[in-house]
């Protein structure tokens, strides 16, 4: 089948819905059942930590083995059962009569459904269907985990608010199967188109088909790694968190919400300004600036905010990390070429997920210190050796020529 030259369009247009349900829901929602949990199973914030740790670990674990599938094999039959597994895990947490049921569901379907119908499946799909405009096609497409995370956490405060949160799982998880399953099942007919190559570039530059050896000796693989794990690692030490946080320092888990979702929303500003940059500018200065507004958000949020410093804090986070998926796959498809973009960004995905350390963390440290601070200030320290790194990141013009890549 020879598709429209405008059907690549659909395929960002399924990826960017694909991730507004699973990031939106498992991810960006996860902080609003934080206090319905500890309510329910008198346990502490550390070990609710747990659930979401392991969920973004084996994620990562999981994404080399699923990103070579995803170079070689039916994606349409992998996002849609990543859909399914969504929505059969997010059932069985609400019927869950015990804490540690839920921490297995999130240590097994969860992360499945994240790695075969979320960002990874999503970011393979664009690099797969675009060569020229790629960066911005991945900035639209990435927009998605942040419109998820500004529209989810209202619905999802609004679900446990009107019902409780076992009911807010069961209505989440019909609506995903109802939903993402028969849209992937139709849109995903049509396979990728053949790769066209340039003869302005290396003649076998987009086509190479690298080996783990290869990927893993050469700096082009590590450097990148180096900008992106700060962002993750920050993530996930305020994301999860900010339920608690906000009930901490007195305000409403409705307040929460509004947090989360404009950090959401300011994502979404990221993903299509770094995507759209990630075409033009050198790369190193866009991980720059990345860098500068992530550490002066945690300023932000150290000490007793104001409910205003709090807003700007959150834009400012999510402008900052709404640069990380978009520069993920430009970076590394514009370095890696695409047939082997699947693989190249499932090992990326094994290493940036120790960033999801940053949930537990926060939550220990703060069992341990009854404040979220010294987290806020290690994550700015962390992120000072990481700006130098980014310094000997080849350029994507200089990979594209014929000479030593290591």
């Amino acid at each position: 089948m020879n598709p429209s030259p405008y059907y690549r369009w659909y395929i960002v247009a399924l990826t960017l819905i694909n991730q507004s349900f699973t990031v939106g829901i498992l991810v960006y929602s996860f902080a609003l059942f934080v206090v319905p949990w500890l309510e329910a199973f008198s346990i502490t914030r550390g070990q609710v930590m747990i659930t979401i740790f392991l969920t973004q670990t084996f994620n990562g674990f999981l994404s080399p083995v699923i990103g070579r599938f995803l170079d070689h094999s039916s994606i349409r039959n992998m996002v849609v059962a990543g859909a399914v597994c969504m929505s059969v895990g997010m059932i069985l947490v609400s019927i869950s009569g015990a804490f540690w049921q839920i921490v297995l569901i999130h240590a097994t379907l969860l992360p499945l459904a994240l790695v075969l119908c979320g960002t990874l499946s999503s970011q393979t799909l664009v690099g797969k269907w675009f060569t020229k405009g790629r960066g911005i096609a991945i900035g639209i497409s990435a927009a998605g985990t942040s419109l998820g995370g500004f529209v989810f956490p209202f619905v999802t405060a609004q679900l446990i608010g009107d019902f409780d949160w076992r009911t807010a799982f069961q209505i989440l998880g019909a609506l995903t199967f109802l939903f993402l399953v028969p849209l992937n099942w139709l849109v995903l007919r049509v396979p990728p188109p053949a790769v066209k190559v340039s003869l302005l570039e290396s003649p076998d530059f987009d086509q190479r088909i690298w080996n783990t050896r290869e990927i893993l000796t050469t700096k082009m693989f590590w450097i990148p790694i180096a900008g992106l794990l700060p962002h993750n690692l920050a993530f996930a030490a305020v994301q999860f968190n900010l339920g608690a946080y906000m009930s901490d320092l007195g305000m409403a888990q409705g307040i929460a919400a509004q947090i989360i979702s404009l950090s959401a929303f300011s994502m979404i500003l990221g993903k299509f300004l770094f995507g759209g940059l990630g075409d033009y500018v050198d790369h190193r200065f866009l991980f720059w600036g990345m860098a500068i507004s992530l550490c002066g958000a945690l300023i932000l949020y150290s000490g007793t905010p104001s409910r205003i410093e709090l807003y700007l804090a959150a834009v400012m986070q999510g402008i900052a990390t709404g640069g990380v998926m978009p520069m993920m796959g430009n970076v590394y498809a514009s370095r890696f070429g695409t047939m082997s973009f699947g693989r190249v960004l499932g090992m990326v995905t094994l290493f940036t997920m120790l960033g999801s350390s940053g949930s537990l963390l926060s939550g220990w440290m703060f069992d341990l210190t009854q404040t979220y601070d010294y987290v806020f200030w290690f994550l700015i320290i962390f992120q000072i050796p990481c700006m130098f790194i980014i310094y000997w990141l080849p350029a994507a013009e200089e990979i594209k020529r014929p000479k030593d890549l290591s």
